[in-house]
């Protein structure tokens, strides 16, 4: 017996260029140019919720908030620590 496989669908993005792999059946996978691939969240949190122009979001594939679902912990990247000038 054979292992079916699934075809899996990718899409890159126009504008930042990320990979996007849709299954069947898993969550879609995010390929970032640096580390660990990532979830269609953690791509929103980082880049897409900054974009400003219609066409900029328009052209974003990532706009769809029932794909990419609710923030998780760890998808923004963390307020840098305070930093003590030595002001008085």
């Amino acid at each position: 017996m054979t292992a079916s496989s699934t075809p899996s669908e990718v899409q890159r993005c126009p504008l930042c260029q990320v990979e996007i792999e849709s299954c069947p059946g898993r969550p879609d996978t995010v390929m970032f140019s640096q580390g660990t691939p990532g979830t269609r969240s953690k791509l929103w949190s980082r880049v897409c919720q900054f974009l400003k122009t219609t066409e900029q979001t328009t052209a974003c594939i990532n706009q769809d908030a029932d794909r990419r679902g609710p923030q998780q912990l760890g998808d923004a990247f963390p307020d840098a620590p305070t930093i003590d000038l030595g002001a008085s």
